[in-house]
């Protein structure tokens, strides 16, 4: 009976025991605070869970929590876009986690037009870019950011100069006579342009091919760029404030003649002699023009970014504004531009939610055009100004054209742009994956312009004044029914959209000449003594009705299907309606059971797909026939009449441009995703071109549009993402490398063999660009340079036997060079250690050619340019060089010597390679300042270009025919820039 009862007592003391130490367990209470790993803020809304259990709660909105768990235990954090955490629980019950950005997750979900989809899950062509890529880089518009980041996108300046045109190419050009511009949406509604601050941006998608673009019809034939702006986040109010200070200046300028070498050369080669003492202070630079010193300065830009974020589970606001202040390299030039953005995201029931976007901006361009070649061909040796009626003197010696300081001093002239962008989404939860959305849009911009001609500007000016005002109104409905389901392994999304847009614009125009006073500039049209005006008005509207379906199988299997209709307003009855079907198909290889064992490939997808897009860039009423008006003296008096001539033949077959992709992809992930690879192979085939015809005088002239001709695009692209060191304390590295490959070639021109392009009657010379049937977009035709005599007079090649004529005509002319290049590269880095952040990007291009008419009229003396003003010119001219099989340039006094602008002469490689941005910043946590996290930050953009382009920037261009570009009319370089910034996060 002891045993008995002692045995019993020992058991009820390990019952009681357990029961305890069980009890203790589950009655232990642990909190703590989450953050975030780099920014040390509070991370709210995290999960925290008990491993294996139901049991959890979330972080609040000071990142704390509180949680019942017994010792031993383990609690998991996972929250989007971190890395999900485990914690084993011992007896210490105060917790500090920090959690770190999980880079996989946060590039997960991409915006694909309509909707979204997972990375992993996209069947078409699509290049992304995340505002972590650029977000420490001062860039200042939106093709800055795209530039060099994402293959297949190629994007040049026009010209450097503030506020100037910048052209972006989707897989290259496509169309002869529209518009080769892709198709702009800014949070789901079609815009004309990015007008967007860059601090707003949350990310940036390029719709490639027709799977992806398909989506948009008649305008997706040019490929889309797709920009997400930032919401409000939950939680407390975040702050920024963003300054940035930069310098500018041209990075390189032509060497040319100073005052006393271009009165040595005046008087070597016309005999035109200066008295000694003027060649004395030539000589010593007392007296003289230095153009580039004198018309060029220092550019200075001031960069202001401010926002306020937050709100709570159900309101959430973002509000920012920024304001840009530039003064240009060129004198008198100014640029500014203010901004303001307000982001609101409503939960108003559980069932509906209501997102609100408005952005007003205002644009200002003081004195914006300039014409840099005219000044690099002004006598130094010539007086400014006359003493007596203080007009700007014309060039005595050189250039016929009018003097350029004082076009830019005397006249002067100020464009404007103010816009107000509206958008709201209602967003109706319908049933559990089945939404509907409907989307509103108003965007307006009133765009006056005014300019001012003064007397002074040149002998014999008449004064005048122009006032110009336009002002646009687009709208747009978009109304879609998404439905998202699971069953098994099975996953569809299924997306109806009915959408209508249209766009109004009017504009009117008041000149003005021989004005009574000049005191009041531009706002003088009563004084003027001869008046006129002109005014219009313009609308169209597109009405389209589109479907996709995505299905996948166990992530491995995906299907995508898209089929749109669009019906323009620009097209006559029976070809109003254009139909744009695509499909494509995609296999992860890496999900296959065969694959399961290896833990390297995380991803090997095979993509395929095609599809029509179209282009119905054409005028409003390009397909009516349209009467232009004008006026005549009456016959034997001074009365005026009004009557019409032929503008436009109506065009009533006229349809869409339709273009034909096809498009073959591998996607690649490896080692947790550190190393990603891309592939494309792409062909686009552009039929039924939009083709602008004249039409015979005898039928009463003007022209007509026709729908023949073919264009092919093909190429392929490459990019490799990197991260060969994740350890940022120690030393980090983030590397992304893309490369593309383009070749472009006309297939067929409505049965002709070629169209000679327009000419450029101001320098003289003739058609210098061409197009033809087997070569790209933006050939040139040109003479063919073969040498120089023996008395130095340059030597053209006779096409027809190969023999060497100083005289070539018309059937000398040959096709040759191209103006967009064979390969564009972009190479973007980023260092990391502790504190500190080092971005280097580079960007090039290889093969393409540039036209430098520049340098034809500094080292010519033939037609409007009457004399010599690069040294090169002079002194590495026949006539200087001891030995001739050196010269350069041809003699100067042969009297049989000619140069031509179309000559290939001039034809220059442009290829190049430059380091876009360099940029070095340090971070101090808010923990130090107890303020702020504040960024400093030092940068250079453009620091070098590696070239053998013989002219101001390789990268830039004239605009040509159609906006064609490769040729260099003086156009203005893109400036090397020096930033200093500081950001603080509040």
């Amino acid at each position: 009976m002891d045993n008995l009862r002692k045995t019993l007592g020992c058991l009820l003391l390990f019952l009681f025991a357990a029961v305890t130490s069980t009890y203790a367990q589950v009655a232990k209470q642990y909190s703590g605070t989450v953050t975030d790993a780099d920014s040390n803020e509070p991370v709210i809304g995290v999960n925290v869970t008990l491993k294996d259990a139901q049991t959890g709660t979330v972080t609040d909105l000071s990142g704390k929590f509180s949680i019942s768990a017994p010792v031993g235990s383990t609690l998991l954090f996972s929250y989007i876009g971190y890395v999900t955490k485990e914690v084993k629980l011992g007896t210490n019950t105060s917790l500090k986690i920090t959690m770190q950005e999980d880079q996989n997750q946060l590039s997960e979900v991409v915006v694909i037009g309509y909707g979204a989809v997972k990375k992993s899950d996209i069947t078409g062509a699509v290049a992304s870019v995340s505002s972590k890529q650029f977000k420490d880089q001062p860039v200042k518009r939106v093709e800055d950011i795209l530039q060099g980041r994402t293959a297949g996108v190629a994007v040049t300046s026009v010209n450097g100069l503030p506020g100037g045109t910048v052209k972006v190419r989707v897989r290259g050009t496509t169309s002869l006579n529209t518009s080769n511009d892709p198709l702009y949406v800014i949070d789901g509604i079609m815009s004309g342009g990015l007008d967007v601050n860059p601090a707003d941006i949350q990310s940036i998608e390029v719709l490639k091919d027709a799977s992806a673009t398909a989506i948009y019809g008649s305008r997706g034939a040019n490929g889309v760029v797709l920009v997400t702006t930032k919401k409000g986040v939950e939680g407390k109010v975040q702050i920024y404030a963003d300054v940035a200070i930069g310098v500018s200046n041209i990075l390189k300028k032509y060497d040319l003649l100073n005052a006393y070498e271009y009165a040595t050369a005046l008087k070597e080669y016309n005999g035109i002699s200066f008295a000694d003492d003027e060649m004395e202070a030539y000589k010593n630079g007392s007296k003289g023009i230095d153009w580039q010193n004198l018309m060029l300065q220092t550019g200075i830009s001031q960069d202001y970014k401010l926002g306020i974020s937050g709100g709570t589970a159900k309101n959430k606001y973002l509000i920012s504004a920024n304001v840009l202040n530039m003064t240009a390299m060129t004198i008198t030039t100014k640029y500014q531009r203010a901004q303001l953005r307000i982001n609101l995201d409503n939960e108003l029931t559980k069932w509906l939610t209501l997102s609100t976007k408005i952005n007003a901006s205002r644009t200002h361009s003081h004195n914006g055009g300039i014409d840099i070649m005219n000044f690099l061909n002004y006598s130094p040796t010539m007086e400014m100004k006359d003493p007596v009626t203080g007009v700007y003197n014309m060039d005595p010696y050189n250039s016929v054209n009018g003097n350029p300081y004082g076009a830019r001093v005397a006249n002067y002239g100020d464009s404007y742009v103010y816009a107000l962008n509206t958008n709201m989404d209602l967003t109706f939860k319908i049933m559990k994956g089945l939404t509907l959305s409907v989307q509103g849009a108003a965007n307006y911009s009133h765009v006056p312009s005014y300019s001012f001609t003064s007397s002074l500007a040149k002998p014999g000016q008449i004064s005048g004044m122009e006032n110009a005002s336009r002002m646009n109104l687009f709208w747009q409905n978009t109304n879609n029914v998404t439905y998202n389901t699971s069953f098994g392994d099975h996953h569809l999304t299924a997306t109806a959209v009915f959408e209508a847009s249209g766009a109004e614009g009017r504009n009117l125009k008041l000149t003005g000449s021989d004005l009574a006073n000049e005191f009041v500039g531009y706002w003088n049209a009563k004084n003027a003594k001869t008046r006129d005006g002109e005014n219009g008005y313009s609308a169209e509207a597109i009405v389209s009705g589109l479907g996709r379906i995505m299905y996948n199988y166990k992530g491995k299997y995906m299907l995508t299907g898209t089929f749109r209709a669009d019906g323009s307003s620009k097209f006559q009855k029976k070809n109003k309606w254009g139909y744009f079907p695509s499909a494509a198909v995609a296999w992860d290889v890496a999900k296959e059971n065969f694959m399961s064992k290896q833990n390297i490939v995380q991803q090997l997808k095979l993509r395929a797909s095609f599809g029509v897009v179209g282009n119905q860039s054409i005028g409003a009423y390009t397909t009516l026939g349209m009467l232009a008006p004008t006026n005549y003296d009456g016959y034997g008096s001074d009365a005026i009449h009004t009557g019409y001539w032929t503008g436009n033949l109506a065009t009533p077959d006229v349809t869409w441009e339709s273009t034909y992709q096809y498009n073959i992809g591998l996607d690649t992930s490896v080692l947790d995703g550190r190393l990603s690879f891309t592939a494309e192979w792409f062909r686009k085939d552009t039929k039924d071109l939009l083709l602008r015809k004249p039409a015979p005088q005898y039928n009463g002239g003007g022209s007509f549009w026709v729908n023949q001709g073919e264009v092919r695009n093909s190429g392929v692209e490459f990019t490799i993402t990197a991260t060969p060191l994740t350890d940022k304390d120690i030393f980090g590295w983030e590397t992304s490398l893309n490369a593309s490959y383009l070749k472009n070639k006309i297939i067929d021109l409505a049965g002709s063999d070629f169209i000679v392009g327009e000419n450029y009657t101001s320098i003289g010379g003739g058609p210098i660009q061409i197009k033809k049937v087997g070569y790209p977009i933006g050939s040139f035709y040109l003479y063919e340079w073969a040498n120089f005599n023996d008395q130095g007079a340059n030597l053209y090649k006779h096409q027809s036997n190969g023999s060497l004529t100083t005289n070539p005509g018309a059937d000398d002319l040959v096709t040759k060079g191209q103006a967009e290049p064979n390969w564009t590269f972009g190479w973007n880095n980023t260092f990391t250690w502790k504190n500190w952040t080092l971005n280097l990007f580079i960007n090039a291009a290889l093969g393409q050619d540039r036209l430098n008419v520049s340098r034809y009229a500094m080292g010519s003396m033939a037609g409007v340019y009457r004399f010599i003003s690069l040294s090169d010119a002079y002194y590495k001219s026949w006539d200087k060089v001891a030995n001739k099989a050196d010269a350069v340039y041809a003699s100067h006094k042969n009297s049989d010597n000619r140069n031509y602008p179309d000559s290939d002469f001039w034809l220059e490689d442009a290829s190049f390679v430059k380091l876009k941005n360099i940029s070095l910043t340090y971070n101090i946590p808010k923990k130090i300042t107890k303020v702020a996290d504040i960024q400093l930050s030092v940068s250079a953009q453009n620091l070098f270009t590696l070239t053998k382009y013989t002219g101001m920037d390789p990268e830039v261009y004239s605009e040509s025919d159609y906006g064609f570009n490769g040729v260099d009319m003086g156009s203005y370089p893109v400036p090397r820039t020096f930033t200093f910034g500081m950001k603080l996060n509040f």
